[in-house]
């Protein structure tokens, strides 16, 4: 396993993540709690978790998975997410405490606020909101969901001049077909100069570039409309990956992980023989990292639209 610093932050992460949408809540208990014992023997460090409206106590069970897998608090990290509703109730203070309820600790070691709603939301005020959590020690560190590289840049100059920690992390939909986001002049130049990690989402476009074409599978959002086109692609990128003698996930997982700036790729899985595979892509980027973005230099999908939050928000994410 590889392990790199979320921002400017003294965390550590494992480059690897385990959660995405349901990950803890779609298989049985203990099929869970092997799956997070094997996840750490394989040195993954980071669980992402969330709220989900489908799976109201997908953190409960995370938390004591956790505990029955043998894990101490201090071994792992844990990333959660807060967000605005339609009326701005619960408030964001209130949701981290209903969560750290749930997942039975004091404290997140990342807490990812979720993007500003067009028209509605200050950048700076939920900057500050946010830096509060880091102050307070309900939170080691804090982030963003699906901001955009104007608001968090507005995030964090307001903490610089406040004096106020600031985000150290962005997670973002990223991968071989959805890329001209996170690689945009906006966003490089941002991370350059503020040191903001990429957590990678949707790396695997919910299968689809692991080469999964079950069209009854549940997936995220398409902003931009394009996953027919990113479909299209996947006869050509089963052909990179045998060039490489790897499954299409593990090159799709390395292709992200090859960016020095992506702290960490965030995956679901449901299998410990495919939570192996994904790790896999460890080994896969160092002998062949250059070699594997050198071949996909021309695979991204132009179409592929920031995913802006919604003008109301709901009681679910999916990662």
């Amino acid at each position: 396993m590889q392990y790199r610093q979320i921002g400017t932050s003294d965390l550590k992460t494992s480059v690897l993540s385990l959660g995405s949408y349901q990950t803890y809540s779609r298989m049985g208990y203990r099929d869970v709690v092997n799956l997070v014992r094997r996840a750490a023997e394989l040195g993954i460090n980071l669980f992402d978790v969330a709220h989900y409206r489908t799976a109201p106590h997908t953190e409960v069970v995370l938390a004591r998975a956790l505990r029955d897998a043998g894990l101490k608090r201090d071994q792992i990290m844990i990333m959660d997410k807060v967000w605005w509703y339609d009326n701005d109730e619960p408030t964001l203070e209130h949701q981290l405490d209903e969560l750290l309820f749930r997942l039975d600790t004091d404290y997140l070691d990342v807490i990812m606020c979720y993007g500003m709603r067009p028209g509605r939301d200050d950048p700076a005020a939920t900057a500050r909101l946010n830096a509060g959590f880091v102050t307070s020690g309900k939170a080691r560190a804090w982030g963003g969901l699906n901001w955009s590289a104007k608001d968090l840049r507005i995030a964090h100059e307001t903490c610089v001049a406040e004096g106020l920690p600031t985000p150290q992390i962005v997670q973002l939909k990223y991968n071989i077909a959805r890329r001209h986001i996170v690689e945009s002049e906006e966003y490089t130049q941002l991370r350059a100069e503020t040191g903001i990690s990429i957590h990678a989402s949707d790396s695997l476009e919910g299968g689809i570039l692991a080469g999964s074409l079950v069209r009854e599978r549940v997936l995220g959002r398409d902003p931009g409309n394009v996953r027919e086109e990113i479909i299209g692609l996947v006869p050509k990128l089963r052909e990179v990956a045998e060039g490489f003698g790897c499954s299409m996930a593990q090159l799709a997982i390395a292709f992200c992980i090859a960016n020095p700036q992506t702290a960490s790729l965030l995956f679901g899985a449901s299998r410990i023989g495919q939570l192996e595979d994904n790790v896999g892509a460890v080994a896969l980027v160092e002998k062949h990292g250059e070699a594997i973005v050198a071949a996909l230099a021309g695979f991204g999908v132009a179409g592929h639209e920031f995913d802006l939050p919604p003008n109301h928000a709901t009681p679910l994410t999916r990662d």
